[in-house]
């Protein structure tokens, strides 16, 4: 409005005040990169910049003076979530999560039978969410901490790469776990003979022999 003695003019349109942005909330609290975020808040209509602890994310979209889907970008790492207007810059109260695939740098023992309990020692394993020795799940593994997870090797395991799974990717041992089968055997020559003869086994799975005998002789 504009006054004089003589009266007062209002302008036909009105004047926008832009008022600094505020987050209220996000989901999910963690994510990937690539995973879209939902943002609520107020004054979100004029934001011009959504950051993941500094990173920018170009693609953001505002769907309403609430709230806005922004999505994960690359090189983003966990911290806080920013969004900016013309009046300012709000910052999330908490930190966003942003999951790294995990990666394997070492496993022991590095053979064994099914039930056999391997320590996997790596990085990224707080968010994982399979382990599989040579593509079989292990159904039964514990997440000790960001480095070290605890995994039964399972029934119809076979030995191979051991693999490590969360939301950001999957990642293999370099070495294989040998799994230890059963040894069978299918035919032994000679049938007979005295104290001191050689006798040729025939068989199965008889690498990881610790012992043969003769009727309980060993």
């Amino acid at each position: 409005s504009v006054t004089n003695p003589a009266g007062t003019a209002l302008s036909a349109a009105d004047f926008t005040v832009i008022t600094a942005p505020s987050i209220t909330s996000f989901t999910p609290s963690s994510g990937a990169v690539g995973t879209s975020v939902a943002i609520s808040g107020s004054n979100f209509s004029t934001v011009t910049a959504v950051t993941f602890n500094g990173v920018a994310d170009p693609s953001f979209v505002i769907n309403s003076d609430t709230q806005i889907t922004a999505t994960v970008p690359a090189a983003a790492s966990s911290g806080k979530i920013s969004v900016t207007n013309p009046a300012g810059t709000a910052l999330s109260a908490s930190d966003f999560t942003v999951i790294t695939a995990p990666s394997i740098t070492s496993f022991a023992p590095t053979s064994g039978p099914v039930g056999t309990s391997v320590i996997l020692t790596g990085t990224n394993f707080g968010s994982a969410t399979a382990v599989a020795f040579n593509g079989t799940a292990a159904t039964s593994f514990t997440v000790d901490s960001e480095v070290q997870i605890t995994a039964t090797v399972p029934a119809a395991a076979s030995t191979g790469k051991i693999a490590v799974s969360n939301p950001a990717g999957t990642t293999l041992s370099a070495a294989d776990f040998t799994v230890i089968v059963a040894p069978s055997i299918t035919s032994f020559t000679p049938s007979s003979g005295a104290v001191g003869t050689s006798v040729t086994l025939s068989g199965s799975n008889f690498s990881t022999v610790t012992a043969v005998t003769f009727n309980g002789v060993a």
